[in-house]
């Protein structure tokens, strides 16, 4: 995108003698592909959340806002990211004045700062998505005549608004993105209200940096798409410093290269995050995006030699393009489990480069029963007693009773790479502890197998979700053969002691608002007994486990065998 020259933006002037400082081009960019406008000859066809809306040409707010039924529909109809390039382009949806003309229409029918009169358009959240948008704007394709001085007197506004309504109530990413609109609003702006507004942003951002991002490097809801829209709400913020200051505080740049290496670590063969907790692949710009975004190269996802690693509470196996992430971390904080679901001890995996087993994604942010499913235990990839969640989650974003997991432990003997963790969430049921071991072998198969710890007599579940484009042949008793050309794998179910299993469907939303069908396979028996999965190359030979009702597991591959003591909970 080519810049007008900034003499001609900082000759305008805002009300109470602000003027502007100077252009801000490279914030508010890459942009997802969950928002777009798109113009066609009978008018405007907005999505948003893979729903369409239309409207004539010129935009009629009030008239899309009415047709969208959710909340978040709404936000994003107003945070007017639509109206940026996308992918790291530099093609606007329509002509610059086309598109402030669209946002003059915008200040007419959303004037007033007030939560009764409009409260989507004005929360304090939505302001801090659209302060960016159109300051990048202007900063590029600047507005003519009176138009200008109309949108600068709207942002003022807004940013003097969002400083008298920042979300310490809430906190968490959305207290990072009321710091990310104040601090691009005080770098666009010069004068003593916009230096104050920066050094605000400045000074709570550290703050919030220390609480928020965990040693890993891990943003502290543990959802992947909150960490990508975190990191770059943090890239802006430094630019932003970067352009009033002349530089940006000393700890961002170590922020930003930490969160950035937690990403990379996490990353499925693909280039995409896996979807734990609220996650979905179209809300936030690809993690390549974002490593280019941030001037870095991007990390090599398919090793030749298989690696295994601990990264914050997560366990990780590579080898080429088979990929396998364990969970042994808690489901969400304790004082903000909005984004947390009932998912302790889950793991997703790929295999040659593809998905295999997956977690349900996101839906709505809805009270629906797709709300319900995909935060339940149900969702995921792990172990469910008597039917119930792990945890109580209620309402949309509400959390009660929960569990916590015990330290794992992980290493590598030989060709084994394994990690293995505990969790107490079924305590209330007579379960005091329930196990999960999973075993990587080196060009071998893979194992997962979860038992518990107690004397009360519980139904178990164990369940995989496989992506449709997987086919699953000759489903026997003894397991089923998946394809996906060129991989042809085993999946095998066993236990120490008597198991059913089955194959049905179950909902799998990888984008908010799609909704699409994954193979579940739920292997099935009761305490004490112990449930094994098994995943291997169909041309592979099978490994042979054996796991004690208390403390100890032998596993045998081949000539290669590996005897596991367990500690036991304190």
């Amino acid at each position: 995108m080519a810049h007008r020259a900034p003499g001609l933006v900082r000759r305008l002037c805002v009300q109470r003698g602000l003027e502007v400082r100077g252009p801000l081009d490279g914030i508010a960019e890459p942009v997802a592909e969950g928002a777009r406008l798109v113009l066609n000859d009978r008018g405007i066809t907005l999505r948003l959340l893979n729903r369409e809306y239309y409207t004539s040409f010129h935009l009629e707010w009030r008239v899309i806002e009415r047709q969208i039924v959710s909340r978040l529909g709404r936000f994003h109809l107003h945070y007017h990211e639509f109206f940026l390039p996308k992918c790291g382009g530099d093609v606007l949806p329509a002509a610059p004045h086309q598109i402030w003309n669209w946002i003059g229409n915008w200040i007419e029918s959303y004037s007033l700062p007030s939560s009764a009169y409009s409260p989507d358009a004005w929360h304090p959240y939505v302001v801090s998505r659209r302060i960016p948008v159109w300051v990048k704007l202007f900063s590029v394709y600047p507005p003519e005549g009176l138009l200008a001085q109309r949108v600068l007197d709207s942002l003022s506004a807004q940013a003097r608004w969002l400083r008298k309504n920042l979300e310490f109530d809430v906190r968490g990413n959305h207290l990072i993105q009321n710091l990310r609109g104040l601090a691009v609003a005080g770098a666009f702006f010069a004068g003593s209200e916009p230096d104050e507004w920066l050094r605000t942003a400045s000074k709570v951002l550290f703050r919030e940096c220390q609480e928020q991002i965990l040693s890993s490097g891990e943003h502290f809801e543990r959802s992947p798409m909150y960490h990508v829209d975190v990191l770059l709400a943090l890239a802006d913020m430094r630019d932003a410093f970067q352009a009033a200051w002349g530089g940006a505080p000393d700890y961002l740049d170590a922020v930003i290269a930490k969160m950035a290496e937690f990403l990379g670590k996490v990353l499925h063969p693909d280039g995409q995050i896996p979807l734990f907790g609220d996650s979905t692949l179209d809300l936030t710009p690809s993690p390549r995006q974002v490593f280019a975004r941030l001037r870095m190269d991007f990390p090599n996802l398919e090793p030749e030699r298989a690696v295994s690693y601990q990264v914050g509470d997560y366990w990780v196996y590579r080898e080429g393009g088979n990929f396998l992430i364990f969970d042994a971390g808690p489901v969400g904080l304790d004082h903000l489990p909005a984004h947390a679901h009932a998912d302790l001890l889950t793991f997703e995996a790929s295999w040659g480069g593809k998905r295999l087993v997956v977690d349900a994604g996101v839906y709505d942010y809805e009270d629906s029963p797709e709300r319900a499913y995909c935060r339940g235990t149900r969702a995921h990839n792990t172990l469910e007693i008597n039917g119930q969640n792990q945890c109580d989650v209620w309402s949309r974003f509400r959390m009660g009773r929960r569990g916590w997991p015990g330290n794992m432990h992980c290493d590598r003997a030989g060709p084994f790479h394994y990690a293995w963790c505990t969790h107490n969430a079924y305590r209330h049921l007579g379960c005091p502890e329930v196990r999960r071991l999973i075993i990587c072998i080196e060009k071998g198969p893979w194992l997962i197998a979860d038992w518990v710890m107690g004397r009360s007599q519980a139904s178990l579940a164990s369940r995989l979700h496989i992506p449709s484009e997987w086919n699953i042949c000759s489903p026997s008793e003894n397991g089923a053969l998946l394809e996906l050309p060129p991989a042809r794998l085993m999946i095998e179910p066993g236990s120490a002691s008597g198991h059913t299993w089955k194959h049905g469907t179950a909902n799998y939303f990888p984008q908010f608002g799609v909704k699409e069908s994954a193979h579940e396979l739920v292997l099935e028996g009761t305490t004490p007994n112990v449930l094994i999965w098994q995943i291997r190359s169909h041309d592979v030979e099978s490994a042979g486990c054996v796991v004690s009702d208390r403390a100890a597991s032998i596993v045998h591959c081949g000539h290669e065998c590996i005897v596991f003591f367990f500690e036991e909970r304190n």
